[in-house]
């Protein structure tokens, strides 16, 4: 069996393979998922917040008074466009981040409580958003513009539509000219559009930020990964990666490249890490190695996305433990072997007591014959604690029985 570290290949058992759906499944599936989507939530909507705290890689000062405030472009434009574009009109290209924008209307207080909830919260702006431009634009008499982010349209509040940002010049992210995302990977290989990849974000924050990576808005740093090229932004990048935290600060050449490469990882399991770093998706397309996302997310500091393979493994090759089921028993010892070679101890020491606990359907396998020595000895001798156990355990209580009476 072949590990999965760096330049290995980790064991692959194709997910959504057909299994025994028991009724204690059908509970714990859904329970498991909706523990899980809510972590990774709440750890995106820190992993922001932190962002704007730190003012890590800031593109835009705002004046509010005598305080200033520094934010970043892209997140404004996925979370609040409509105040994206009342904000910097057509001033963004000609500005740099040494000049400040000057805020009316606002309180610094109200305007700090502003830029808080656009970082962290995990619920839909739109209302909000709608609520701060009728109170703090509308009111002084400048009309107010609807943005649909989705689809590229400037429109007035008549519905025609609007040429004023449409212009190639008039906004550094062009927005509202899409022109579609570039393929990062050709034909079948396309995991955006593949049919069988169900994204999910975690949040409406996450579902906001990743349309900057699947649309390509207002990125500024190039990642090349098995001759394919991503195109990413150093602020979210560094909120939610160590690695690249380190990577694009500090004496690193690549803090002042437009560009990063990165070796020896496949352009899928790529992709996937990316959905996870914008959305913080819960899901895998059916051809990701589970073993090299996992593997990936260790060696960058995805604490979420580890989460996020641990509960595939669980689900798609263990069946979340449940009653044996003869085509899982192969998935559940490359899971354990999986387990081994990243240093997964809670998943290991399960899918080692799964196998004791119906050691006699797995040691007459091929698949188990396979299994790394060293792991098969520590199966044998759990096997033979658990039955020493077993046999000490009618003794010792007939001992208890006795004491007592």
């Amino acid at each position: 069996m072949a590990g999965c570290g760096e330049g290995g290949a980790a064991p692959v058992v194709p997910l959504g393979s057909p299994g025994v759906c028991s009724k204690g499944l059908q509970r714990k599936g859904p329970c498991e998922r909706r523990r899980l989507k809510a972590v990774v939530s709440e750890q995106l909507s820190q992993d922001l917040l932190r962002l704007l705290r730190e003012e890590i890689h800031t593109d835009v000062t705002f004046c509010v008074g005598s305080t200033l405030f520094k934010a970043h472009k892209a997140v404004l434009l996925a979370r609040v466009p409509d105040f994206y574009f009342h904000t910097f009109g057509q001033t963004s290209d000609n500005l740099t981040n040494l000049e400040s924008i000057a805020v009316e209307n606002f309180e610094a207080s109200e305007f700090r409580t502003f830029l808080q909830m656009v970082y962290s919260s995990n619920r839909s702006l739109k209302n909000y958003e709608e609520e701060i431009l009728r109170k703090k634009i509308v009111e002084r008499g400048v009309p107010q513009k609807r943005h649909d982010f989705s689809f590229g349209k400037c429109t007035d509040n008549d519905g025609r539509s609007s040429v004023e940002f449409l212009d190639k010049k008039s906004s550094p992210c062009s927005l509202l000219k899409h022109e579609g995302p570039e393929d990062i990977s050709d034909g079948e290989d396309n995991l955006i559009s593949t049919d069988n990849y169900d994204l999910d974000p975690a949040s409406e924050l996450g579902e906001d930020l990743l349309k900057l990576y699947v649309k390509h808005y207002c990125p500024d740093i190039d990642i090349y990964v098995d001759g394919k090229s991503f195109k990413a932004h150093r602020a979210i990048l560094s909120a939610r990666s160590r690695y690249f935290a380190a990577m694009l600060s500090g004496c690193w050449a690549e803090s002042s490249q437009k560009y990063i490469t990165l070796q020896g990882r496949n352009h899928v399991e790529m992709n996937v890490m990316m959905h996870f770093i914008y959305g913080g998706t819960l899901d895998f397309p059916d051809k990701a190695n589970v073993g090299q996302i996992l593997n990936m997310a260790d060696m960058y500091g995805l604490e979420g996305l580890k989460e996020v393979a641990i509960y595939i493994l669980r689900r798609d090759y263990c069946n979340f433990f449940q009653k044996p089921v003869p085509r899982r028993l192969a998935s559940i010892l490359e899971c354990l072997i999986i387990a081994h070679t990243v240093g997964v101890d809670s998943l290991f020491a399960d899918c080692m007591k799964w196998i004791v606990k119906h050691f006699a359907r797995f040691w007459s396998e091929r698949s188990f014959a396979n299994v790394p020595s060293e792991i098969q000895k520590s199966c044998l001798n759990m096997l033979i604690q658990s039955l020493v156990s077993i046999i000490r355990m009618p003794l010792f209580v007939f001992v208890i029985k006795k004491f007592i009476l």
